[in-house]
């Protein structure tokens, strides 16, 4: 048995982003893929010990009690539950959770190891990496407070970057406008992609949150941003459509 156990709901965030960088597939398959596996992790065990046994258990578990209910409850929806599983299984066998989270390190030392940034630019985009240095002291100076509290306890502040470092250039990297300063209750629904802002800055809350995640989470559907300017737009509007779980 694999050591490092993960669940599926546990590894959602970074599964839509394998949906999205390596299989690519558009924004509709990815929140079905989801919605298909969230309805299967409340009845099978579904983690990183997956493999083609566990799969066809699943499934075959599903072709009998699919005519107890009333909902995926046809052939089609057996299939497009193996599929998800199928997606899934390849998720775990090329180890992308992994290597999403020691992505860090690898881009801080790719950029220390390069030879066409300065000094300085090796600091600025390593410490922007991180959410800290020239990055941060702008957001500071740009919103003041948490970006949508206002609240200036600047310690509890996370500067995050909207359109995710590692799918930045340079530019945006360090671009003021390719970044809130959120509580970290925001900041951490934010980049998983369970929050969204539209283009007038109010929230917009994934449907995979239920109603007492949001209670709990204090996170209500009336909250906006305290700013939004044309330039954040693009960026925002990125994150929708690659980040955002729909």
């Amino acid at each position: 048995m694999k050591s490092n156990i993960f669940d599926y709901l546990n590894s959602e965030s970074e599964f839509f982003n394998f949906l999205t960088d390596v299989e690519v597939l558009n924004k509709n398959t990815r929140t079905n893929y989801i919605s298909w596996l969230r309805f299967l992790s409340q009845y099978h065990k579904i983690d990183n010990t997956i493999d083609e046994d566990v799969i066809k258990n699943i499934i075959n578990v599903e072709s009998i009690i699919k005519n107890e209910r009333n909902y995926y409850s046809k052939d089609k929806d057996i299939s497009n539950f193996k599929s998800a599983l199928n997606k899934y299984l390849k998720f775990v066998k090329e180890d992308f959770y992994t290597k999403n989270s020691i992505d860090v390190d690898t881009e801080i030392k790719e950029i220390n190891n390069s030879d066409i940034f300065t000094i300085t630019e090796k600091q600025n985009l390593t410490l922007s990496r991180i959410g800290q240095g020239k990055f941060r002291n702008q957001l500071i100076e740009y919103w003041s407070g948490c970006s949508i509290t206002k609240l200036d306890k600047l310690n509890l502040l996370v500067a995050s970057h909207i359109k995710p470092w590692k799918k930045s250039d340079n530019f945006e990297r360090l671009d003021v406008y390719n970044g809130l300063l959120l509580l970290p209750n925001y900041d951490k629904l934010f980049d998983k992609g369970y929050i969204n802002f539209d283009n007038k800055g109010k929230i917009k809350i994934s449907s995979f949150l239920e109603d007492k995640d949001l209670k709990i989470l204090n996170i209500s559907p009336e909250v906006k941003l305290v700013n939004i300017e044309s330039k954040h737009i693009e960026y925002l509007e990125y994150h929708r459509e690659h980040c955002f779980i729909g």
